[in-house]
């Protein structure tokens, strides 16, 4: 006996009322009455029900996504990129699931979206819950144990994001992977273009955690961010300048309203984006294959937040002067075997005797303002004064003793100005 939906609060449309049927037909669930279900917040409709791990082998979706463009045809689902966070067999909690599952547990509240737009083949697109899926399918000799389910039907691309979200969230998730799922309903051109300037390789998303070798959606803002605010400020090269590290878990604020006037086909930019990338390589390239001071800090030195938004703000403020550009692009050129081209060991030991403690852990560790100010004084010192035109301890020192001479005469200004 087929089961029966029963519209309660729900709001009725003829397009949930056609996909809820072809579940039904697809599936039996162990409910012969089924309440279909309204969620006010997200304005979504789902049902609560029960199937069995057999029912659900061969049809469940690990790679949703919410990217109109990949739903043409499924041809592009080696394309589609995932709205949750990747599967992580390796972790303790996994093992213990896996155990569970053999020993026939019950998972409950997994949840999907039944939805044949892409993969048809795979109907149930997973958009909290995939690690109990996984053990679920991983296991055999248990194909009768019914699992809950939480599905949703006809969702927009914000209704999708908003529950993957909301479910990802309550599983501690990293922010970087929100940022990730939020980044995917503005549009793809920040991973597009992070894409084109090879940090990203072809089809492969950022990173949903801090790694040292691939971007997350937080340095891919930053990055832009400080570029195009710094080159609205080019003709000002005299003013005092700081550079900001965008906001995680979410949303940062000016960089959604920067984002819109971006020129992602800018030459100027995505010549600033390839020397970063060449910069990145050539930091972890020197590092690893040196005999010392190799730490993994050090490699992924060009990654840290705070010499993203300076690099990139310097990029940006300089931009109309080719020569101070060839100055900061050409920090991976004429290195001696052991030289890094950041530098990274000597902004690790830079500080301001009488002013900074014991425990300073150098340049670039934190993204305080004074911090990033001095991380950005590095690069101005670089291309402006420096001789080696390379990054060495006497630079850090006195790029730290620029920048607090700046910062005083700045507040002394704006202290003049109010008399």
């Amino acid at each position: 006996m087929k089961s029966k939906a029963i519209w309660s609060d729900a709001k009725q449309s003829k397009e949930i009322e056609n996909a809820l049927e072809s579940f039904l037909e697809e599936f039996s669930p162990l409910e012969k009455s089924l309440y279909v279900m309204f969620d006010k917040k997200s304005l979504s409709n789902y049902i609560c029900c029960h199937l069995s791990a057999e029912n659900i082998k061969g049809k469940m979706d690990f790679e949703a996504t919410i990217y109109e463009d990949d739903l043409d045809d499924e041809s592009t689902s080696g394309s589609l990129y995932k709205l949750n966070r990747d599967i992580t067999e390796n972790q303790y909690a996994f093992t213990v699931m896996l155990e569970d599952a053999r020993l026939g547990r019950s998972f409950e509240d997994i949840v999907v979206e039944y939805d044949k737009a892409y993969n048809s083949s795979f109907p149930l697109k997973i958009y909290g819950g995939q690690h109990r899926v996984k053990a679920i399918l991983n296991v055999s000799g248990v194909e009768n144990t019914f699992h809950g389910f939480r599905i949703y039907f006809g969702l927009t691309k914000e209704q999708k994001v908003e529950i993957a979200t909301i479910n990802n969230t309550s599983i501690a998730v990293s922010n970087d992977l929100i940022d990730r799922m939020k980044e995917q309903l503005l549009g793809s051109e920040l991973r597009d273009f992070f894409q084109a300037i090879r940090l990203l390789e072809d089809e492969q998303d950022f990173a949903d955690s801090k790694s040292a070798e691939v971007p997350t959606v937080r340095v891919a803002r930053t990055f832009v961010l400080n570029y195009w605010r710094a080159k609205s400020k080019a003709a000002n090269l005299n003013e005092f300048h700081i550079p900001s590290v965008c906001k995680s878990g979410g949303m940062d604020n000016e960089y959604e309203r920067i984002r819109s006037s971006i020129d992602w086909n800018d030459s100027a930019f995505k010549i600033a984006g390839n020397a970063f990338k060449e910069l990145h390589n050539m930091q972890r390239t020197k590092v690893s294959n040196r005999k010392k001071d190799k730490s993994n800090q050090f490699a992924s030195k060009v990654l840290s937040l705070a010499v993203v938004a300076s690099w990139s703000y310097v990029a940006g403020l300089y931009s109309s002067c080719p020569d101070k550009l060839n100055i900061l692009f050409g920090l991976i050129k004429n290195l001696g075997l052991d030289e890094d081209p950041m530098g990274a060991k000597a902004l690790s030991e830079a500080r301001m005797k009488g002013m900074d403690p014991d425990t300073y852990r150098g340049l670039g560790a934190r993204i305080s303002t004074d911090e990033l100010g001095r991380m950005l004084e590095v690069f101005i010192v670089l291309i402006t004064k420096s001789t080696e035109q390379k990054i060495t301890k006497n630079l850090a020192n006195a790029a730290i003793q620029s920048y607090e001479a700046k910062k005083a005469m700045h507040q002394a200004n704006l202290s003049l100005s109010k008399i």
